[in-house]
């Protein structure tokens, strides 16, 4: 299976505003929990939390995550595509901690509503 990151202009926005070392634990965190997908996955679920059920249709599962990254988080996605054999991981927001759960909610009732499934 191949690993794909997505990376949304927000991310991009966020990491920006950050110092360079704040910078390198995000990176580092990336780098160490997108390893674990493709190896079992126990790093990746030791390392998120999902703190918001969202109640979507279908009996559908969010597949969003805010993933710990020393004193900030980073709320992201991962979905699996069997049939092109990839697994996107998708790169949303940077944040504190103490709003990584009103973050984690607004992207996911953005996405989860103009997809038709909220």
């Amino acid at each position: 299976m191949q690993l794909e990151f997505d990376i949304t202009q927000s991310f991009n926005d966020d990491l920006n505003y950050l110092s360079e070392e704040d910078k390198k634990k995000i990176k580092d965190q990336i780098n160490f929990v997108s390893g674990s997908l493709l190896n079992g996955k126990e790093a990746f679920f030791e390392n998120t939390s999902k703190p918001y059920l969202f109640k979507l249709k279908e009996n559908l599962e969010s597949s969003l995550y805010v993933i710990k990254a020393d004193n900030k988080r980073i709320v992201a996605a991962v979905d699996e595509d069997p049939i092109f054999d990839k697994l996107s991981f998708t790169l949303f927001r940077i944040t504190d901690k103490e709003n990584a759960e009103q973050v984690y909610r607004e992207i996911g009732e953005i996405i989860y509503k103009h997809s038709g499934i909220l």
